[in-house]
């Protein structure tokens, strides 16, 4: 029997030491990095010549051969984030690449943006409990654009511009629909057809062929957009709903301001009330299921003790659930515990496996920090700016000072200048 005061090891779900698929996807991870590592070309060889050479040896295209040359060489610009994938080798060469293409917007980042950079991808990348499931290559994708629009409003992470796409499939009497736009269109479509379904008690949608019809009139006006920043920190990122930390720009009618600094009180009822649902979105940031990407805000809220049970309709006892997740914990295939005060989510699973899923949202508990530590990092790095700044001038204003000394020193000689 262990001992009540053993040291709990924290480690990612894809590296579970005990679990003997896990040990032999790190042991692919770990070869594909040494292996890469070991034949990186020299920055002073040609470029072209090298990634055709490599591809030929390893089967891949040119193309390929660059990306992973250029996120190996990135890696090493980041050595807090080095020695985590030296030990562990975490990271595959997809995820490596991520990291790579969303830094290289930066272009030549100073020093000090490199490194708050690496220190919070270690932060980030460092379990803190057992079974912890490791973000995909998308969620570290997502989480590095936001990292680089924090440290440099200047740029763009994603291409805004519009390519909007619309298609059409009839099959068997049926019709598929798709329409692809930017996010901040899509979020107010979404968000008019579903109030177009709230107000008239129908589903999404039989509300989108209300308002296709012209049998109903959207109503624009009610569309809003929610933004979370913490309160009490000053110069704070804003989190904007579907669009992530600091994003401008965006074509809402209006921009609700509530205080989420504490948590709602239940509702008394089934259904959540605005204030709970837009709380346990911003704590939950995703669908919490481990591996699902889905945005809470297009999830449902579930009662992990049911309501019919007994259970309150209350940030505790509720997480956010795409349908098919949804659906397999109403089928009892899975069943989960949440923490409320840290808003892990620990899932059991048919098989007698576990994994532990953390909150991602603006509201998580490691967000919170974060923002706090993105405007601890604004502020020094404004008072440095400031700084540099008054001694350039006094600089400026000593030499020019000086300047002004010798000429005068000049115009008192006795002597006239011979030209």
């Amino acid at each position: 029997m262990s001992s009540a005061t053993e040291a709990v090891v924290s480690y990612f779900s894809h590296s579970n030491p005990n679990d003997p698929v896990c040990m032999k996807g790190k042991a692919i991870r770990q070869a594909d990095y040494e292996f890469w590592s070991s034949i990186l070309p020299a920055l002073d060889e040609d470029s072209d010549t090298a990634c055709m050479r490599l591809g030929l040896k390893t089967g891949k295209t040119a193309g390929t051969v660059a990306r992973i040359i250029m996120g190996m060489y990135r890696l090493k610009e980041l050595p807090q984030l080095k020695a985590l994938q030296d030990a562990d080798f975490l990271l595959d060469l997809p995820a490596l690449i991520a990291i790579d293409q969303v830094m290289a917007k930066l272009g030549q980042p100073s020093t000090e943006v490199v490194a708050a950079i690496d220190a919070a991808l270690a932060r980030w990348l460092t379990p803190t409990k057992p079974n912890q499931v490791f973000p995909t290559t998308s969620q570290i994708r997502r989480r590095m654009r936001d990292l680089v629009k924090v440290h440099d409003d200047s740029i763009a992470v994603e291409d805004k511009r519009t390519k909007n796409r619309y298609s059409i499939l009839t099959r068997d009497q049926r019709a598929t629909i798709e329409l692809e736009v930017d996010s901040s269109v899509g979020i107010i479509i979404h968000e008019a057809i579903k109030a177009a379904a709230e107000k008239h008690e129908v589903s999404m949608a039989e509300a989108l062929i209300l308002l296709t019809t012209g049998k109903v009139e959207p109503e624009a006006a009610r569309v809003v957009l929610h933004t979370y920043q913490a309160s009490d920190v000053e110069d704070a990122p804003v989190y904007v709903e579907g669009h992530g930390w600091q994003v401008e720009n965006i074509p809402a009618q209006a921009v609700t301001k509530r205080d989420l600094s504490t948590k709602p009180e239940a509702t008394n009822g089934y259904g959540p009330a605005t204030l709970v649902r837009k709380y346990v979105e911003g704590r939950d940031g995703t669908c919490r299921a481990a591996g699902c990407g889905m945005p809470a805000w297009l999830c449902q809220l579930d009662h992990r003790i049911n309501y019919a049970d007994g259970g309150p309709t209350h940030p505790d006892n509720m997480v956010a659930l795409c349908q098919h997740h949804h659906n397999m914990k109403t089928d009892g295939r899975a069943f989960y515990f949440l923490d409320p005060d840290t808003g892990d989510v620990v899932w059991l699973f048919e098989d007698g496996t576990w994994a532990i899923t953390e909150p991602s949202g603006p509201l998580a508990p490691k967000n919170k920090r974060w923002a706090r530590s993105v405007a601890q990092d604004i502020e020094g790095y404004r008072a440095r700016k400031h700084r540099e700044a008054q001694e350039l001038k006094a600089e400026l204003d000593q030499e020019q000072q000086t300047n002004t000394n010798k000429k005068t020193a000049y115009g008192k000689g006795d002597e006239e200048i011979p030209f």
